[in-house]
């Protein structure tokens, strides 16, 4: 654009009215926010290049590809990018990630993603799922004060899967769901909104330890049913154990240990996994519990928050503090 067309568009600026203004803000933002990503992660990456196959820090550039600098490691000799062995390498149209992003933090589905974006359903798939791998291990550092603790199930899914199937294939609405094999997830929510999270290989203290060992400040107190995990698991981790018998009808101790809050958490995860996406495979329900922890932080979910989100759990500097 001319420095003459730039400078009326300026001039115009104060005769637009209110609406007109936030709306000049929000494309504008959109424009901005659209190669956040990329640039955040390419100049991080310029100022501590480093080799993701050898770990080396000898990196000379090795040409332009697609409108992305490369560079050749002086000791492995591998070629890479700053985007290399990460959940978003190869993945093109950075230019739409922002949008996308911004239909994720309202929970929007794979079809409306992808027409939104101009994208094929593929991608829209393929881009869901790296983001989320990128985050999915993006749990909460501690849990302080009071901590809820409890397990719940879900069935075992093989959706979107045709071939090499475990069991027989069932027909829909004709599957009986006590023949099902039961997932088992345990989350652990304090009052602050701070989640831990995971997929359990069975219900034992060494698999709950296994998820929440360090990340339980030794003064929290945490509220769970009475049961021989939980036990020993307070006994491993040191912490303050309120133990509710909840098979007795025991649903609150003196007056604030309760179960509540996680109860309502497990509720809304079901409801979510199953009202908006109908289930999901089991094979990526790691994908959507992280996506749900990032929807019921402490603080809305935003395009800002996403994206930073995602650099950080990249291992680059966040575009700002949020």
């Amino acid at each position: 654009m001319q420095s003459q067309q730039f400078q009326d568009i300026l001039n115009s600026i104060p005769l637009l009215t209110k609406q007109q203004k936030n709306t000049l803000y929000n494309s504008l933002n959109e424009q901005t926010c659209s190669s956040d990503i990329a640039t955040a992660v390419e100049s991080s990456f310029v100022k501590a290049p480093k080799c993701p196959h050898c770990g080396s820090e000898e990196l000379y550039r090795w040409g332009i590809r697609n409108q992305r600098q490369r560079y050749r490691c002086k000791c492995c000799n591998k070629t890479l990018n700053s985007f290399s062995n990460t959940p978003l390498a190869r993945l093109r149209h950075p230019e739409k990630w922002s949008q996308y992003l911004e239909g994720m933090t309202h929970s929007l589905t794979l079809r409306p993603a992808a027409r939104e974006c101009g994208v094929t359903l593929t991608t829209s798939f393929r881009w869901r799922h790296r983001i989320l791998e990128a985050i999915t291990n993006d749990q909460a550092s501690e849990l302080i004060g009071i901590a809820e603790l409890d397990e719940t199930f879900f069935r075992e899914s093989f959706k979107g899967q045709r071939k090499n199937l475990p069991r027989p294939a069932r027909k829909r609405g004709n599957d009986k769901k006590s023949d099902c094999r039961k997932i088992p997830v345990m989350v652990a929510r304090d009052r602050s909104c701070h989640t831990v999270d995971g997929i359990l290989n069975n219900e034992s203290a060494k698999e709950l330890c296994r998820h929440l060992n360090g990340r339980i400040d030794v003064e929290t107190v945490v509220c769970a049913d009475a049961t021989l995990a939980h036990e020993k698991l307070a006994a491993t981790l040191g912490f303050t154990f309120k133990e509710l018998v909840t098979s007795a009808g025991e649903r609150v101790k003196d007056g604030v240990f309760h179960l509540q809050h996680v109860n309502a958490y497990h509720s809304h995860l079901k409801g979510w996994t199953s009202g908006i996406f109908h289930g999901v495979a089991t094979k990526y329900l790691p994908h959507y519990l992280g996506w749900r922890r990032a929807l019921t932080g402490k603080y809305e979910l935003t395009l800002e928050r996403l994206s930073n989100k995602i650099i950080g759990c990249l291992g680059f500097q966040p575009l700002k503090a949020t």
